[in-house]
């Protein structure tokens, strides 16, 4: 209602409007004009109304369809897969229509191969002849090498740890005489005509050599993981193992060279992609079969580690353990969907199977050449070299290096085989992100060679022709410093790293300076006791396995840190002292220790003869085969060093090694009560003189 007056005034307002603007520009006012018109004319006819009604509704329609879809939610989802799932099994497009059309369209090309009597023979003939002669070939070759294996006295199987030279003879006992075979037959056969049936029996030769390929690479990858805790596994896998892998691998090289253009021309497109995939679906049916005959033995080797491994390394012992429980289940997982997969796309996808039985030769292959590069890590050096521990280090460090390159030429091949690459990533969109994590990497594995050569450096400086105290002392130093070096490796390798992936490392080291800075200031006695226990490990004051009085405390060095010093007392109290407060150290382990005695002698003995019975005694502790070793001096006599209680104090000592004056004077103070007892000589007693003084004043001594 309140709309309604306003339309007039609207509607008179108008022709104003439209003559101002005409004063204003008078061109303006025909175009549109024009265009009013035409606008009245279209409402005022019937049809050109109804059409510009149905040309609105199309607009509608296709702004709704523009417009983005609503969320849906998870039940949504689910029953739309479904949808596309049932819609893809039904209909004209399902698999079973697919490969029904695939079957008949390769029937048909079969029925277009048959050929007159006269011409199946000599097809018949060239395949027979040349599997004959090849068959002839190889067993011919066999039994040489069986007379050649007679003759030298060399065993048929691997023994229980092969050598390179062993896994040779036994590859070349498996491959050798069917390959030699093989390849003398190919030449032969340039004398037949070109026929079907000569190139099926070099295919199927072909696929026989692959397969005893395969199953030979199989058992050597098998050998290599042997074992004091795998023979059993390893026993049942080089015995029972090869002829189901000869299955798998023969199988899936025919199904590989059917795919050969002079065979798919010669058969037609269908009835050879039809037999392709079938070899292909009975290379996975035998790959399934052999996982369930031998998940027992692999799990077995997957789960049982070394000894040393169990104790050191739990919970990836625990790892293993699971992943053998369980490996063949998802193995088992993807054998059937690989099946799977082809018999939806109806064959279009039986690649897939060969894909994967190629990443699985590969795989093995790697497996095989990491395994060769351990064990020669693992042999022996012969000989001593002056300098063994640099090599010995960077030995290991190639060798890391090696299984790396191995694994990364596993990838690159198995992406090539799925048509991917990470050359072809790294030449495209990703060279940026490459060269970084190149940068990266390669700035680890200098940090990592660095630390190598610095550590080794550090050990051998500390621990070259160095015994006893020296030998300590390299124990005390040698943790402080690796510990610094590796800290100050570690910070240079991470400001490079993060250089080299684009950040800004200027403000990081002003920030790292005000906060050491800050440190330094507010944590005077952290610094105190570091520069304090610097200087004491320098001037070698103290070492690990020292005997020490340090602080008040006395007691055995277990360990030092760069703070602190860690004392053991007689009674196996772990006594924690701060070097700062640290301000005198007694150390009874340096050079060599005296075990002083003193010894009272009784009244009623002289004493040159107590001397002589102590010199006896200390003659018969320098023989004594426990002590000898510990006495490194004649037993030097002080002379009398006092009187108690009437009795003279003789000292003597004996110059004994490091930390040993103790245990000396106790055997010495043993072997000396045993003397006097044998010679019936009682030990010192205090005296006393009491003195009575009676009525005469004539005193009387009691």
């Amino acid at each position: 209602m309140m709309l309604l007056p306003m339309a007039p005034a609207q509607a008179v307002g108008l022709p104003g409007l439209l003559n101002n603007q005409a004063k204003a520009q008078p061109e303006a006012q025909e175009p549109l004009g024009q265009s009013l018109d035409e606008v009245i004319k279209s409402l005022e006819n019937d049809q050109q109304r109804s059409k510009l009604l149905a040309d609105l509704k199309k607009l509608r329609d296709v702004t709704k369809k523009a417009q983005p879809a609503p969320e849906e939610g998870v039940l949504s989802l689910i029953g739309g897969t479904l949808a596309n799932i049932e819609q893809k099994l039904s209909g004209d497009d399902s698999p079973l229509t697919r490969w029904s059309s695939e079957l008949d369209q390769a029937g048909d090309e079969l029925v277009a191969l048959a050929l007159p009597a006269n011409e199946w023979l000599p097809m018949l003939f060239a395949f027979a002849m040349i599997l004959a002669v090849w068959s002839l070939l190889a067993a011919a070759l066999i039994w040489l090498s069986h007379r050649v294996r007679m003759r030298f006295g060399l065993t048929e199987e691997l023994p229980q740890h092969p050598r390179a030279l062993d896994m040779l003879r036994f590859a070349l006992r498996k491959l050798g005489p069917w390959l030699i075979a093989l390849v003398i037959t190919v030449y032969m056969s340039y004398a037949l005509p070109s026929s079907l049936g000569k190139s099926l029996a070099m295919v199927l030769a072909y696929a026989l050599v692959v397969g005893t390929c395969f199953s030979a690479i199989c058992v050597i990858a098998f050998s290599l993981l042997d074992g004091p805790h795998r023979h059993r596994a390893l026993y049942i896998l080089r015995h029972q193992a090869f002829r189901p892998l000869w299955l798998i691998g023969s199988f899936a090289a025919f199904g590989e060279a059917l795919s050969d253009p002079q065979l798919v021309s010669s058969l037609g497109s269908h009835l050879a992609h039809t037999a392709a995939t079938v070899a292909n679906v009975l290379a996975a049916l035998s790959t399934g079969l052999f996982i369930l005959r031998f998940r027992r033995p692999i799990a077995h080797l997957i789960r049982n580690q070394p000894l040393s491994r169990r104790l050191t390394r739990r919970a990836f012992n625990d790892t293993l353990s699971i992943l053998g429980t369980f490996w063949f289940v998802p193995a088992l997982v993807l054998v059937g969907i690989s099946l799977f997969a082809t018999f939806i796309s109806a064959g279009d996808t039986s690649t897939a199977l060969r894909q994967s039985l190629i990443c699985t030769v590969l795989l093995v292959l790697c497996m095989v050449i990491n395994g060769l590069v351990r064990r020669h890590a693992l042999r022996p050096q012969r000989g001593i070299k002056r300098h063994a521990l640099y090599s010995e280090r960077l030995k290991n460090f190639c060798y890391t290096i090696a299984h790396l390159l191995v694994w990364l030429a596993f990838i690159e091949l198995g992406l090539r085989v799925w048509g991917m690459s990470l050359i072809r990533i790294t030449e495209g969109d990703g060279h940026e992100v490459t060269m970084k994590v190149f940068g990266l990497a390669g700035t680890l594995l200098f940090a990592w060679l660095v630390w190598i050569l610095s550590d080794t450096a550090v050990h051998l400086a500390l621990t070259r022709s160095r015994k006893g105290p020296a030998n300590a002392r390299a124990q005390t130093m040698m943790p402080l410093i690796r510990n610094v070096l590796f800290v100050a490796i570690f910070i240079i390798a991470l400001i490079v790293a993060l250089a080299n992936m684009g950040m800004n490392v200027t403000p990081l080291l002003a920030g790292a300076g005000v906060i050491g800075l800050a440190i330094g200031f507010g944590a005077q006695s952290l610094v105190a006791d570091l520069i304090t226990g610097l200087f004491i490990i320098i001037e070698d004051s103290l070492a690990i396995d020292d005997y020490v009085d340090v602080g008040g405390h006395l007691g055995t060095v277990e360990g030092l840190t760069i703070r602190t010093v860690r004392l053991r007392d007689i009674d196996g109290i772990v006594h924690t002292i701060p070097f700062s407060e640290i301000k005198s150290i007694k150390n009874y382990s340096r050079e060599f220790g005296y075990a002083i005695f003193r010894v009272a002698i009784p009244a009623n003995m002289e004493i040159d003869n107590a001397i002589k019975m102590m010199r006896e005694v200390g003659q018969k502790m320098r023989t004594d085969p426990l002590q000898r070793r510990n006495i490194w001096s004649p037993l030097e006599f002080q002379g009398v060093e006092s009187f108690e209680s009437g009795n003279a104090i003789l000292r003597a000592r004996f110059k004994t090694a490091p930390i040993k004056q103790w245990e000396v004077s106790r055997a010495f103070n043993l072997s000396l009560k045993r003397y006097m007892d044998e010679l019936g000589l009682d030990l010192a007693t205090p005296r006393m003189s009491v003195q009575v003084v009676t009525a005469g004043g004539d005193p009387d001594k009691v």
